[in-house]
């Protein structure tokens, strides 16, 4: 997403990015996912930045292919009006045979990380971060971008009208609510 004359919009540019993605729509494979990031990932991060994952954006798998020297060069995931309600991104290997593919945070420095399979990497959306071109195989990647809070629902709708054509629009009733933590 970029913006562009005040609107945001989808911008496709496979020398900035290039992977195929899969958008989950089937309900019952969003539920049982949404049930296991509350009971093990929503808790961290209440614990660690005290803050309260009220809703999650998408569901996407993605595929990072070596024979497309798939990567996603440096970016952050919250600078249009489109994206700024954006708060935590997630990114979960669901697999560990690809050599690159490996998330950064060029700011910090040259460090990468490689969760293993079933693992996460989870970051602020402010954080500048990449994902290397994949070498060899094939990153399959599950992205349920992105996490935020009631606060950052406001702001998706308020924003609705910077969106350009295409992007869709946002209402609390068509957003993915986490569903209530059981105590």
């Amino acid at each position: 997403m970029r913006e562009v004359d005040g609107k945001t919009v989808e911008v496709k540019d496979h020398g900035y990015k290039r992977r195929l993605d899969y958008d989950i729509q089937e309900k019952d494979i969003i539920a049982e996912t949404q049930g296991r990031f509350i009971r093990r990932i929503v808790p961290e991060i209440q614990k660690v930045h005290q803050f309260t994952v009220a809703r999650m954006e998408r569901y996407i798998v993605a595929c990072y292919a070596a024979e497309d020297k798939a990567h996603f060069r440096p970016h952050r995931d919250n600078t249009t009006k489109g994206t700024a309600h954006r708060r935590f991104a997630v990114s979960m290997n669901l697999n560990d045979d690809f050599d690159g593919g490996e998330v950064s945070f060029p700011e910090y420095g040259s460090r990468s990380f490689k969760a293993p399979a079933g693992g996460a990497v989870i970051f602020s959306c402010s954080l500048l971060h990449a994902v290397s071109t994949v070498t060899r195989g094939r990153r399959y990647a599950f992205l349920p971008l992105f996490l935020y809070d009631d606060a950052a629902a406001k702001i998706r709708e308020a924003n609705n009208a910077f969106l350009a054509e295409g992007v869709g629009s946002y209402t609390a009733d068509n957003q993915t609510p986490a569903p209530p933590r059981s105590k």
